[in-house]
């Protein structure tokens, strides 16, 4: 017991501590937008009908709760945007979520954000440099068969995610797919060992959004 005990009063501080770093206390509003839909921070298509949000700098795809602290409503959106750029404000919420949270009418509300959850790569549609954090390599495009069979067993054989696809010019493009930016460089070590000296580096999609 007496190992025990400070382990989990170690615990619970660390808990509480976290719990502290994470959670904000600010002003909320709402936004809307035109009704064509425009492309939120992330590339979704802008719902007013959507519980999502809009915030500053939390991870694309992190779940937050949005605390009233006027009326003790609360709401879960899903941060999709980036705003709101009025100073004091820290978050902005659809229609919906402004419905939901009781702030509709009056516009905004003092209000405590707790994160529920947020995602290792932000959960993006874009698909440019470090947008997600998932990259791809491009090792090249060849037109012999051969060497290319060659070179996708090697990168297979190193446990590496290697596509090929034929290009209008009806040469074999050969690609690695999601590999997690802290992985780079060790990939890039491997792929020099392979006699691939300057690939070119791409942003990719999150895998865990492909259908």
């Amino acid at each position: 017991m007496r190992k025990i005990i400070p382990l989990i009063l170690l615990v619970l501080l660390f808990s509480f501590a976290l719990s502290a770093q994470t959670n904000e206390r600010g002003i909320a509003s709402w936004y809307d937008s035109d009704p064509k839909g425009p492309l939120t921070a992330n590339g979704e298509k802008f719902d007013p009908d959507k519980l999502t949000a809009a915030h500053k700098s939390l991870t694309f795809g992190t779940l937050v709760r949005v605390h009233n602290l006027e009326n003790n409503k609360s709401v879960d959106v899903t941060i999709n945007d980036r705003g709101p750029f009025v100073e004091g404000r820290i978050i902005d919420l659809t229609v919906q979520g402004a419905k939901e949270l009781g702030i509709y009418e009056k516009g905004i509300a003092l209000v405590e954000l707790e994160i529920l959850s947020q995602p290792q790569y932000p959960i993006s549609n874009y698909n440019r440099l470090g947008d997600t954090g998932w990259y791809k390599i491009q090792i090249g495009s060849f037109g012999n068969y051969d060497s290319v069979q060659n070179l996708y067993a090697k990168l297979i054989k190193e446990n590496l995610f290697a596509e090929s696809e034929l290009t209008e010019n009806n040469l074999i493009r050969l690609t690695i797919r999601w590999i997690e930016e802290n992985k780079m460089e060790e990939i890039l070590k491997t792929l020099n060992t392979l006699g691939i000296k300057e690939p070119l580096i791409k942003g990719d999609v999150n895998p865990l959004t492909v259908d």
